[in-house]
């Protein structure tokens, strides 16, 4: 009886340890299947970002390198202009005429922008070249100011970049302060975002 007592003892106790051990296994099977899941899905979040970074710089190293090439396009033919044509004239000019005329803007301007000035008699005015260097300098891009650089011209034949544009020096000035703000505002802002993403803390752990 104390033979088959203890036999039955330890059966019981063979069940149990047998019963906890494949328990404890379980669960570490099922803790590791999490964590390769975790890992796998950080892995995943990873090779996206990754993908993403590259395909971001891929994209800013193209448009970098498209301006570059228009920027150099626009520095020999506007050299050429140059030669051709004055940037500044002096010319007589009617106060009421210059405020009348319909003479095209400087580009990237706020709304707020002064109209172009009076330009005084026998005072300095910008020319039509003058401006269409100007916005494309801006813009990056080469449009006609009024007749100067209008499609379809002969190549030498626009003479009409020499005429005045009804701008003065004080129009280009105040243009320039107004661009020189915008610039400076856009640098502090971008300065914000990199000090922010470089100090940017760790989210702690729970």
């Amino acid at each position: 009886m104390a033979a088959r007592l203890l036999a039955a003892l330890l059966l019981a106790l063979a069940l149990v340890g047998g019963g906890y051990w494949w328990g404890h296994t379980a669960a570490d099977n099922a803790w590791a299947a999490r964590q390769a899941q975790t890992k796998q899905a950080a892995e995943d979040a990873l090779d996206k970002e990754t993908a993403r970074a590259d395909q971001a710089n891929t994209r800013y190293l193209t448009d970098h390198l498209d301006q570059e090439d228009r920027y150099a396009d626009l520095d020999a033919k506007y050299r050429d202009l140059a030669g051709r044509a004055p940037l500044v004239v002096y010319r007589r000019v009617p106060v009421a005429a210059a405020c009348a005329g319909a003479a095209p803007a400087l580009e990237h301007v706020s709304a707020a922008a002064p109209a172009p000035g009076a330009v005084a008699a026998d005072g300095p005015v910008l020319t039509l070249a003058a401006v269409r260097m100007w916005n494309g300098a801006l813009t990056g891009i080469d449009a006609p100011a009024g007749a100067c650089g209008v499609a379809g011209a002969a190549e030498g034949a626009d003479a009409s970049c020499a005429e005045d544009s009804g701008l003065s020096l004080d129009d280009a000035w105040a243009n320039h302060t107004i661009n020189a703000k915008s610039c400076a505002a856009d640098r502090q802002r971008y300065q914000a975002l990199i000090d922010f993403l470089n100090h940017r803390e760790t989210p702690t752990q729970p």
